[in-house]
Parts: C-alpha cells; structure tokens; sequence
C-alpha cells in the first residue's frame, strides 16, 4: 500500500503529460516561458524648446504717501531663450514595454524680459543678457499605446524619466541688489502704510553660474516606419516637458529668525516645452 502511495503521483504526472499534444506541452515548458518581442531604437532628432520664467521681478522696500515708494531689486524676471534643440535616445524594448536612455542640447541666452541682446532702460540702452548652454539628460521607462506585433507601420508610446538639467551661463549673473527703484509719493494719498520694522534683514542669493537642477521627464512620441526585414527606418515626432526647480534661489529672514522664519519668494518650477521630428532607426522583430 505504502509503494502505491509512492508511485501515484508520478503515475498522475505522466498519465497527464500523456494527453498533452507535443506543442502544448513545449508552450508551457517552465525552463523555456515565452518571450515578448524584442527590438531596440536609436533615434536623432531637432526641434524647439520653450521655457517658463525662472523668476518674476522681486522687489523688496517701504511705501508711504510722504515719501513715496523706495524699493530694492531682488531678482528680474529671468527666462531662458533656448535656440534650436538637438536630441538622442536610445531605446529597448520587450514588447509593450520599454527602457529608454535620452540626452538634449540646446544654446541661446539666459534674458530679462524675454529678449536677448540689448534692452532699454531708464537710464539707457543696456545688456540685458547672458550667453547660456543648456544640457538634459535622463533615463527611465517607456509605454507602447497599442499591442506591439512585429514591424508596426506606427508605433504610439508615452515616456517618463528621471535625470538633471545643467545650465552653462557664459558670465556670471550677480544678484542685482545695487538696483533700486524710487517713486514719487501720490498726490492724493487713500492709502497709508506703517512698518515699524526694528530687526534688520539678511537677503540671501545665489550667483548664477554653472547650474544642475534634478528634472523629471514626461512625453507622448510616435514612431512611423518602413520595415526592412529585421530593420527599419521611420520618422519619430515627440513632445515632452521636462520639469525642475527654478535655479534662482532667495531667502529672506530677519537676522535673529529661527530657521522656520525664513522666507523663499521664488520657489516655482520650471517647465521647458519641446517639441520635435527626426530619424529612428529600429532593430529586431
């Protein structure tokens, strides 16, 4: 009875693997599971980049109707004017999904006022500009829209990453705290303003320079392509936002403040738009 209860289960095993038609049971061999599709893209591509404001014009001062207004300029408003932009991505794929490595350029001016070059003033025409280069870089995942099957005529996806902005300004930009704004007090006052401030401030601003901010990624792409046999070439068009902290910081705080006292008026993020169309070249089944 004992050799019975031994031998049944192999007997169950083999009575059922006896029933299985061969391709069945090659389809569910454990040491061989299927397999996605696999392929891998390299892609080159141009475009345009837009970028939101890194700051807003912040001033800092007193207003009464005896003496006017007599302000202190904390920041412009800044914003990056990027020119042309160049892209490369590589990407690997196991069916539906994918990883992708993706690295950008783009050169023009960091500006105040959006215009690079030479703005008027008050006191005359002046340089209202800096030479800027602007690197992104990140990896993360990708998302096909439709069931991959092999060599797709068009192939929609969305995209994420992690990764980093590094802005290269060509000058450094001090904080423009030697600029003041003064104005002349209302003829016929309705409003009067008391500050009976008896602590100084301290004003803390970063000189902009080489500047890395870490980013996050998100796009929609498409891909339409010629298949060749186990390669192809296509055409890819893309949009993206890649989204970061502003890299001008302000901290104000009275100068006996604890820490929570302090005050950051240009906390903002900073989108940078981009839209693109270039080459892929596509690998694989």
């Amino acid at each position: 009875m004992r050799a019975y209860d031994r031998l049944r289960l192999p007997l169950l095993v083999a009575f059922f693997l006896s029933g299985v038609p061969g391709n069945a049971a090659a389809q569910w061999d454990p040491s061989k599971p299927p397999r996605d599709p696999k392929h891998v893209d390299v892609s080159a591509s141009a475009g345009l980049r837009l970028s939101t404001d890194w700051s807003d014009l912040i001033l800092l001062g007193s207003v009464s109707p005896a003496t006017g207004a007599f302000e202190q300029v904390l920041a412009r408003d800044l914003v990056f004017l990027p020119g042309p932009a160049f892209d490369a991505t590589v990407m690997y794929w196991e069916g539906r999904y994918g990883f992708r490595a993706h690295g950008g350029f783009s050169r023009r001016c960091l500006a105040a006022g959006r215009r690079c070059g030479v703005i008027d003033t008050l006191n005359g025409p002046t340089q209202g500009s800096v030479d800027m280069d602007a690197a992104y870089y990140d990896v993360g995942g990708a998302i096909g829209l439709i069931e991959y099957h092999s060599n797709p005529p068009v192939w929609p996806y969305v995209f994420f990453g992690l990764g980093g902005v590094t802005y290269d300004i060509k000058q450094s930009v001090t904080p423009p705290l030697q600029m003041f704004i003064e104005r002349r007090p209302p003829s016929n006052p309705q409003v009067t303003i008391v500050n009976d401030r008896s602590q100084p401030l301290v004003i803390a601003i970063d000189e902009l320079g080489l500047e890395t901010r870490f980013a996050v990624n998100l796009g929609f792409g498409a891909d339409f392509r010629v298949p060749l046999g186990p390669a192809g070439v296509g055409v890819r068009l893309e949009l993206s936002d890649n989204i970061h902290e502003s890299p001008l910081d302000i901290q104000i705080a009275e100068l006996d403040a604890a820490f929570d006292g302090v005050v950051r008026p240009n906390v903002r993020l900073v989108h940078n738009l981009r839209a693109s169309a270039g080459l892929v070249l596509h690998c694989g089944r």
